[in-house]
């Protein structure tokens, strides 16, 4: 019994050993290693900061307009300037314009103002503050501001000239500026002491590395982060003020006028982008028949209407040319240069164009009209029947309503009622 049972614990011994194995930390005479050259990062240096330039004035601009549009309307105006020395007296413009139509909702939640009308007179309102604001015509805000920019630099710098520095991603309300002082021929005076204008939103994106997104890089966010929570922002004068302390935080202490050289933006190229558009615009209106029904519905027929007209004037067509096409050879005429002249865009939005066009041409009275149709009506009134105009009248009431003689005795016969009661 013995034998066996060692010879079964000797069988089954193989399979249960287990193996310990120690590592042990490599010698230097074994870990022989090639020399490692040292990674090399190439950093190229900062350009350098260009020298301040004695030359220029900064004024601060700042405008409440009611729109991005040129139609659109400027309401607040203000300017503000301060000389680059520590202890220096700042210079303050700040008007309001009476505009001619109502003011958008979102003027009056973001600069608590309104327009009261009494029937024979109209007045901006401060909501916050229960204050009436004087206010003038566009003609002379617009006068106003261009002599106290002549005044300022001929009482403070008369060797210098002036740079303009406005706050906003796109050129909406420093063209409204310009298309009004070129309307009103206030330009060829301010362009003898301006220099150019300088978008402040452009340099704080360069510069301000921590806000660097763009729905962050608005005034009032850099206006926390720089100056404090409490920073007023809503007249114009007061938007231009904080536009100054944040630019010339940024700069160190003293806004560097080399800077605002180099992002230079001239008054002749201002000019352009104002003919360009009005250009643009007038090549828009030529489609006002077609897309006209569209524009009257919600706001997303209104959108596409917006783009597939670009589409057409980005592509040079011209509607009396596609009418003549039309005449000649009726709708292949309109497919053949609709898909000649409008390359490289979606087959879905070319295909619209060309049934929109069809439609049109075919039916130049008739307006067009979408799947969705046009908005409902918003009052119950206008829809809703009651059930006693559903029921049909009576015979006597046709009977009365039919026959004036009947009609003729009520109307006598009320007054000698009335005087024998």
């Amino acid at each position: 019994m013995t034998n066996s049972s060692e010879e079964q614990q000797t069988s089954s011994s193989p399979s249960e050993t287990t193996v310990e194995v120690v590592v042990q930390p490599p010698t230097p005479e074994s870990n022989v290693e090639p020399e490692q050259v040292p990674h090399v990062i190439t950093t190229q240096p900062l350009p350098p900061m260009p020298e301040h330039d004695e030359s220029v004035a900064v004024v601060m601009w700042e405008a409440t307009v009611t729109g991005r549009r040129l139609i659109d309307e400027m309401i607040n105006l203000g300017s503000f300037y301060i000389a680059q020395e520590e202890k220096a007296e700042g210079h303050d413009f700040n008007e309001y314009v009476m505009p001619y139509g109502k003011l958008p909702l979102n003027v009056i939640r973001n600069y608590n103002l309104r327009i009261v009308d009494t029937g024979r007179y109209r007045m901006l309102k401060e909501i916050r503050n229960n204050k009436m604001l004087k206010s003038k015509s566009e003609v002379a805000a617009c006068n106003d501001f261009a002599s106290w920019l002549i005044k300022l630099q001929k009482d403070n710098f008369p060797d210098k000239k002036i740079i303009l520095v406005f706050f906003e991603p796109r050129h909406s309300k420093i063209l409204q500026l310009f298309q009004a002082l070129e309307r009103f021929r206030l330009l060829d005076d301010v362009n003898k002491i301006l220099l150019g204008c300088v978008n402040g939103w452009d340099l704080l994106r360069q510069q301000v590395h921590d806000l660097r997104d763009e729905h962050r890089m608005v005034l009032k966010a850099l206006a926390d982060h720089h100056l404090g929570a409490d920073t007023p922002l809503e007249s114009a004068v007061q938007r231009a003020q904080a536009l100054h302390k944040i630019l010339r935080k940024v700069h160190g202490g003293r806004i560097n006028t080399g800077v605002l050289k180099e992002n230079l933006i001239s008054c002749e190229h201002l000019l352009e982008q104002v003919k360009k558009i009005k250009e643009e615009l007038i090549k828009e209106a030529q489609w006002r028949p077609v897309f006209a029904d569209m524009f009257r519905q919600g706001i997303k027929p209104r959108r596409r209407a917006g783009f597939l007209r670009h589409l057409l004037v980005e592509s040079g067509i011209t509607y009396a040319g596609v009418t003549e096409t039309f005449k000649e050879k009726k709708d292949d005429g309109v497919i053949e240069i609709v898909k000649e002249k409008i390359k490289g865009k979606n087959e879905a939005d070319v295909e619209e164009v060309i049934k929109l066009l069809n439609q049109h041409l075919a039916h130049p009275d008739k307006p067009i009209r979408r799947g969705s149709g046009r908005r409902a009506p918003r009052t119950r009134s206008l829809c809703a029947v009651t059930e006693l105009d559903k029921q049909p009248p009576s015979k006597t009431e046709e009977e009365n309503n039919n026959d004036p003689a009947k009609v003729i005795s009520v109307v006598v016969a009320t007054p000698t009622v009335l005087s024998e009661v």
